[in-house]
C-alpha cells in the first residue's frame, strides 16, 4: 500500500521550463508559483472526482443537489465557464452546453493524477482561460492489472477494471467503468431520489520509435441522470420525472520528434463529440451535439538559458440544438465558430532569476479578434522563491448565451461580446525539510461580464446581457504542507472577494479551506481524515421579480476512511463522506447529498 496516494505540492524551482503549450499543464511559465497535483492510488477517498478538489486553494464547487447532478468548479471568484478543463491534453467541456465542464459524473476511474494552476492563461493557451486549468491526466506510470469493486449507500456501485503497461518506449493504459447510484432527494420537498449511472472506457497510449514518439487518447463516458424540473413560478426542483443522456467521446493524437538538442517540435490534433438528450415523463423533449477539432503545431527551441516556443492553432466547433416548437417560435439552431491564433512564450535564466514572456493572437470568425499576454518572474533565494505574474484573458460568448431557448424560462442574446480579464498576483514559497509553505495575493478586473440570469419583461423570461460595471476579484490563497514519517498532514485556506456593482457575485464563498492528515498506522493499516470548509455564498431566487439575494450558510464537511493490505495483491478500502450529516446547499433550493459509505476492494492480478 502506498503511504499516501493524495498529493498537493509547488513546483520546486529546478523543475521550471516552458511548456509545451498546446498539450500539458505542469509547468508553465517563469514565475514558479504553486501548482497543487492531486496524485489518484490506493488511499480511500471520495466518490465522485470533484471532491478531491473541495476546498482546495481557490476551488469553489456547486453542486446542483444529488451526486451525478450538474457540478461546477469556479476558480478564484470567477464564472464555471472561466475554468479550461483538459483531460489527457484533449479539451473536455460541452461546446453547446456552455456552463463549463460538468464533473458530476466523474469519477476517480483511470485517473492518475489531477493538475490545478490558477489565473488566466489565454496568453498560453487560447481563449476562453480568465480563471485557470484543472488537467485531469491518465498516464499511466506503473505495471498494473487491478479489479476493483465497491459498494455503499444509495444503492451505490463503484466498478473498474484497469490494465496498464509502462516501458522505456511508451506505455498503454487501458480503463474500463461503471458507477451507479440511486442517489438522493435533491429537492427541499418530496422523497424522489435521483439516480445516476455512468460507464467508461479511456485508453491512453505511447510509443518511442527512434528520434519519432507517438500518443493516443481515447476516452468514451455514458452517462444518464435524473433530475428534477424547476417550474414557474418558484424555480426551484420539485420531484419529476426528468432525465440527462449524455454520451462523449474525446479523441487526441499526437507526435513529437526530438533528434536535436535545440529544437523540439510537436503536433497535436483532437476531436470531440458531445450528444446530449433531455427526456420529461418518458418523452425526448431536447437533443443536442456539440463538437470541437482542433489541430495545434508547436516549436520548442533550446539556447542555453534560453527558451522560445512558437505554437500555431486552429479550432472549429459547432452546435446543434433540436427542441419542440412552441408558441414562443422554433427553438432549433446549427451554429459553427472557427478560430485560429498564432502564440508565442520566451524564458530567459539568468542565475537565480527566472523571466517570460507570451504574446497570443486570436483570430475569430465571428467575435473581434483578440491580443492576450503573460509576464512572469521569480526569485530564488535561499529556501524562499519570490514569483510574480500579470496575465490577461479573453472568454468568448457560448452557444447557450447566444442562441439557448427554453420556452418560458430562457431566451439567448445573439449580440453578446466577449469578457476580459487582467489578474495580478505576487506570492512566495517555502520549502525546507519537512516543511512546505506558499502564499498568493491575487487581484483581477473582469470587463463585459456576461450574466446569464437576466430577466425580459418583454419576452417574460430570463436572457443573457454583458455588464455595463466591472467585477473585482482579489483574495489569499495560503497552503501548509507538512510531512514527518508516517505523518502527512496538508491544509489550505482562500479568502476570496469576487464583487460586481458593490454586490458580492453569486455561488462564490467568500472563504475556503481544507485539512487532510494522513497516518500510516503499519505497514498494511493506514488512516485518512478530511476537513472541508465552504463559507456563506449568495445565490438568486427568481421566485420575485427582480430576483431576490438569499445568503447560503457556511458548511463544514468531515471525511473518515481506512485502508487495509490483506496481501500484496488484496487492498481493501472504507470511506465515510459527510460523518455528521450536515446540510447544505450550493445552489438555492437543492439540497446537498448527506452521509454516505463505501466500502471497496482492490485484486491486483
Amino acid at each position: 500500500m502506498a503511504s499516501s496516494s493524495f498529493f498537493e505540492s509547488g513546483v520546486r524551482a529546478e523543475e521550471i521550463e516552458i511548456d509545451e503549450i498546446i498539450v500539458t499543464t505542469d509547468r508553465t511559465d517563469a514565475s514558479r508559483e504553486p501548482v497543487r497535483v492531486i496524485n489518484n492510488g490506493d488511499r480511500a477517498a471520495p466518490f465522485l472526482a470533484a471532491d478531491l478538489l473541495r476546498g482546495m486553494p481557490g476551488v469553489a464547487i456547486s453542486r446542483s443537489g444529488n451526486r451525478g447532478a450538474l457540478t461546477q468548479i469556479r476558480l478564484r471568484g470567477a464564472e464555471a465557464n472561466h475554468v479550461l478543463v483538459l483531460i489527457d491534453g484533449v479539451q473536455a467541456d460541452d461546446p453547446a452546453v456552455g456552463s463549463g465542464f460538468d464533473f458530476g459524473t466523474l469519477t476517480r476511474a483511470g485517473i492518475r493524477k489531477i493538475t490545478l494552476l490558477n489565473g488566466p492563461q489565454s496568453g498560453l493557451r487560447g481563449i476562453d482561460i480568465l480563471a485557470g486549468i484543472i488537467h485531469i491526466d491518465t498516464t499511466p506510470s506503473t505495471d498494473n492489472t487491478s479489479v476493483q469493486i465497491g459498494l455503499g449507500t444509495e444503492r451505490s456501485i463503484d466498478t473498474s477494471v484497469d490494465i496498464a503497461r509502462v516501458n522505456p518506449l511508451g506505455h498503454l493504459g487501458i480503463t474500463a467503468s461503471r458507477s451507479a447510484s440511486e442517489g438522493t432527494n435533491a429537492s427541499l420537498t418530496g422523497n424522489e431520489n435521483d439516480p445516476f449511472d455512468s460507464r467508461l472506457i479511456n485508453i491512453n497510449g505511447k510509443r518511442t520509435i527512434g528520434n519519432f514518439s507517438f500518443g493516443a487518447t481515447t476516452r468514451a463516458n455514458l452517462s444518464e441522470v435524473d433530475f428534477d424540473p424547476t417550474p414557474f413560478p418558484a424555480f426551484v426542483p420539485i420531484d419529476g420525472n426528468r432525465r440527462s443522456d449524455n454520451r462523449n467521446v474525446l479523441i487526441g493524437i499526437s507526435g513529437q520528434w526530438r533528434g536535436s538538442e535545440s529544437w523540439t517540435p510537436t503536433i497535436h490534433l483532437s476531436s470531440s463529440r458531445f450528444n446530449g438528450t433531455q427526456i420529461a415523463d418518458g418523452i425526448d423533449i431536447e437533443t443536442s451535439l456539440g463538437t470541437r477539432r482542433t489541430v495545434a503545431f508547436s516549436n520548442q527551441f533550446h539556447v542555453g538559458s534560453q527558451q522560445l516556443n512558437l505554437t500555431a492553432r486552429h479550432q472549429i466547433e459547432t452546435m446543434s440544438r433540436r427542441d419542440a416548437s412552441s408558441v414562443f417560435g422554433n427553438p432549433d439552431v446549427d451554429q459553427t465558430t472557427q478560430s485560429s491564433s498564432i502564440a508565442a512564450q520566451y524564458l530567459y535564466r539568468w542565475k537565480k532569476l527566472s523571466t517570460s514572456c507570451a504574446l497570443r493572437y486570436d483570430h475569430n470568425s465571428v467575435f473581434k479578434n483578440a491580443a492576450t499576454f503573460a509576464l512572469s518572474a521569480s526569485l530564488v533565494n535561499g529556501s524562499t522563491t519570490w514569483f510574480t505574474r500579470v496575465a490577461s484573458g479573453v472568454k468568448n460568448p457560448t452557444f447557450v448565451e447566444r442562441f439557448g431557448y427554453t420556452p418560458d424560462t430562457f431566451i439567448g442574446n445573439s449580440d453578446l461580446k466577449p469578457e476580459s480579464s487582467v489578474e495580478f498576483q505576487i506570492g512566495a514559497a517555502y520549502s525546507r525539510r519537512l516543511l512546505d509553505l506558499s502564499a498568493v495575493y491575487f487581484k483581477a478586473n473582469l470587463s463585459s461580464e456576461i450574466d446569464g440570469f437576466v430577466y425580459d419583461p418583454i419576452n417574460m423570461g430570463f436572457t443573457a446581457r454583458n455588464v455595463a460595471s466591472r467585477s473585482q476579484r482579489s483574495g489569499v490563497e495560503v497552503t501548509i504542507q507538512i510531512r514527518r514519517r508516517s505523518h502527512w498532514l496538508v491544509s489550505s485556506y482562500s479568502l476570496i472577494n469576487s464583487v460586481e456593482s458593490g454586490h458580492r457575485e453569486v455561488r462564490r464563498p467568500r472563504t475556503l479551506g481544507r485539512i487532510n492528515y494522513t497516518f500510516q498506522v503499519s505497514k498494511r493499516w493506514g488512516l485518512v481524515a478530511g476537513l472541508t470548509h465552504t463559507g456563506s455564498q449568495i445565490d438568486t431566487d427568481f421566485s420575485t421579480y427582480p430576483g431576490t439575494r438569499r445568503r447560503l450558510e457556511p458548511y463544514r464537511l468531515l471525511n473518515m476512511g481506512a485502508m487495509y493490505e490483506a496481501s500484496p495483491y488484496l487492498h481493501l478500502q472504507l470511506f465515510v463522506e459527510n460523518l455528521f450529516n450536515t446540510k447544505s446547499q450550493d445552489v438555492f433550493g437543492y439540497r446537498n447529498p448527506g452521509t454516505s459509505i463505501q466500502g471497496g476492494i482492490r485484486a491486483s492480478l
